[in-house]
C-alpha cells in the first residue's frame, strides 16, 4: 500500500463505527448538553462520570450525572453495559461513598423526559435515555470500547 492509501484508510477507521442509518443502536443513549466539546467518550470515562470519580469537565463545567430512577430496563442495561457491575453491588458503592466521601449518587429521575429536560438545562450534565427517545435537545456521545 501506498502512503496516501495508508492515510485514507487509517482517517477512515472512526466512520467504520457509525451506524448506517444515522439512528441511535442499542437500548440506551448516553446524552450530554448540546454545547458539550466531546462527540466520545471511553466506557471508562462516562463510569467515571457517574460514579463521580470525576466532578469538573475539562472546561471547568461541574459535571452532573442524571440517571433514570428503580425500576427501569434502561437503567439495567445501562449498570451492566457502562458500569459493568449489578444494582446491588452499585448500592454498596454508593453507601461506601456516602459514609467515606460524604458523596451521594446521582440525581434520579422518574423518566426520559426528565433527564432530557435537566441535561438540556445543564452545560455539565450527562445522562442516559431510551435510544427511541432521543431528539436534537441534546446530544448523544458515542461510548469507545
Amino acid at each position: 500500500m501506498t502512503r496516501r492509501m495508508l492515510l485514507i484508510f487509517a482517517l477512515s477507521i472512526p466512520f467504520l463505527r457509525l451506524p448506517a442509518t444515522g439512528k441511535a443502536e442499542g437500548p440506551f443513549v448516553v446524552i450530554v448538553h448540546p454545547s458539550n466539546r466531546f462527540d466520545a467518550l471511553s466506557r471508562s470515562k462516562v463510569g467515571f462520570l457517574f460514579q463521580r470519580r470525576v466532578s469538573r469537565w475539562p472546561w471547568g463545567a461541574e459535571v452532573a450525572p442524571i440517571e433514570l430512577s428503580k425500576p427501569s430496563k434502561v437503567r439495567g442495561e445501562f449498570i451492566a453495559q457502562v458500569l459493568r457491575t449489578t444494582e446491588e453491588q452499585l448500592e454498596a458503592y454508593w453507601i461506601d461513598q456516602r459514609t467515606t466521601r460524604g458523596m451521594g449518587p446521582p440525581v434520579q429521575v422518574r423518566d426520559a423526559a426528565s433527564v432530557k429536560a435537566m441535561v438540556a438545562a445543564n452545560p455539565g450534565a450527562i445522562g442516559y435515555i431510551p435510544a427511541e427517545a432521543l431528539d436534537s435537545s441534546v446530544k448523544a456521545l458515542r461510548i469507545d470500547p
